[in-house]
């Protein structure tokens, strides 16, 4: 019997395995406890780890391969704990990964897990001090497959599940992720299909998610051969989450075009059209909303320039309760400069908002026009061996209301 064997009794049918393959079970047994076990009892879980460890820590960091009965399929195991060594602190508490697929790497399949203690780590190795967390833990599953080739190259699809659990002395905290990808990229384009749960993209900062998005690109135009001119065609399913806003579960759909030229001064003008889900949402139906925007981005002898303005087209079948009609026109240009030790960076914004589509939504800012002055390479120049930021800034906002807001700030950050 192994040692690994010891850690987890009752699975007599694996005694015959090596070692490494022992890894996998105790990592599928870790996770099945988590599952089974109650939140509230998550730290009492962790408090019971030492003694599985103690009996583990003899394991140390293995892999290995076993091979499966056909030869066109293998299965890789990798392990590793801190326990086996204590001064490689980039190891966790306890680590494991399972790889499985076929020789020709058609599919692959591999799941990783994780686990780690801040409070057990500095009780077993003797440290002191306050611990920000109690553990945390991640699961991570990968599928990779490749399809027979069409039109000469292979149809590559990618899945991916994620759950990250924390641990701390305020509660449980857990996050998953998970995304689906197809990737197909012939001699002449290139396809890609994303998917991501509506309710991951939801619990994003970002007003509006799409959870489904389609983009073929075209690197180079029969029409444009003698010029550096690409073009891509997208679709998106996207979903409005604005609470503040007022607006909450809108669906919208995105269509648009783009086409990019330009060698130095990169351009790229695009066509977008945006039709929102009105009687889903128990608004009366609008007509798509539309954009006609241009963008240039242009570096030269250290200047960094970036324009993007677009004209915009939006139904409003009734008015808005608001002060300010919605802008036809909207700015983004931008303006920095290294100096060296001083950078300069200037922005105007005008309509700047994600939300132009949805007459519905509360406005915002209509106008924003800076100007920052870095002075931190410079503070860090004058203050060696300490972590210096100085900046001076000017802003001018004006509201939906047309008030306008004036703000001068000088920053000082320190940290040694």
């Amino acid at each position: 019997m192994s040692g690994v064997y010891h850690c987890i009794p009752g699975f007599r049918y694996f005694q015959g395995l090596p070692g490494p393959a022992f890894t996998g079970i105790f990592l599928t047994r870790v996770r099945f406890v988590e599952k089974i076990v109650r939140p509230s009892y998550s730290v009492a879980l962790i408090a019971t780890l030492p003694l599985l460890l103690a009996a583990c820590s003899t394991v140390g960091s293995r892999a290995g391969d076993q091979p499966a009965a056909d030869a066109n399929a293998y299965v890789a195991f990798d392990s590793s704990s801190r326990l086996a060594v204590p001064a490689d602190r980039d190891a966790g508490l306890l680590a494991g990964r399972i790889e499985a697929g076929s020789a020709e790497q058609r599919m692959r399949y591999n799941v990783a897990y994780r686990l780690e203690s801040d409070v057990l780590t500095q009780s077993l190795m003797g440290e002191t001090g306050v611990p920000a967390e109690l553990g945390r833990q991640s699961v991570r599953q990968e599928i990779n497959l490749e399809l027979p080739p069409a039109l000469g190259a292979p149809i590559q699809i990618n899945m991916l599940n994620q759950q990250d659990l924390q641990w701390s002395f305020n509660g449980d905290a857990r996050t998953d992720s998970q995304r689906a990808q197809l990737h197909w990229q012939p001699d002449h384009f290139v396809f890609d299909l994303r998917w991501t749960p509506p309710d991951v993209v939801r619990v994003s900062n970002h007003p509006m998610g799409c959870y489904v998005q389609a983009n073929l690109h075209l690197p180079k135009l029969p029409m444009a051969k003698d010029h550096a001119m690409a073009m891509d065609v997208s679709g998106q399913a996207c979903e409005v989450h604005a609470p503040a806003r007022g607006v909450v579960g809108l669906a919208a759909r995105h269509e648009g075009m783009a086409w990019r030229w330009g060698d130095g001064f990169d351009s790229t003008l695009r066509l977008k059209r945006v039709q929102p889900s009105w009687q889903e949402f128990g608004a009366p139906e609008i007509e798509p909303a539309y954009e006609v925007g241009l963008s240039q981005g242009l570096s030269l002898s250290g200047w960094e320039m970036g324009l993007d303005m677009a004209w915009r087209q939006v139904d409003q079948t009734e008015p808005r309760e608001s002060l300010s009609a919605p802008a036809r026109w909207a700015m983004n240009f931008m303006l920095e400069r290294d100096l060296g030790l001083v950078a300069l960076k200037a922005r105007w914004l005008y309509a700047n908002d994600p939300l132009w589509f949805v007459p519905l939504a509360s406005p915002v800012e209509r106008e924003r026009l800076s100007l920052l002055l870095d002075f931190s390479k410079w503070l860090a120049n004058k203050l060696p061996g300490m972590e210096a930021r100085m900046s001076a800034s000017w802003e001018q906002v004006e509201d939906a209301r047309g008030v306008d807001d004036h703000q001068v700030q000088w920053n000082v950050e320190l940290t040694w």
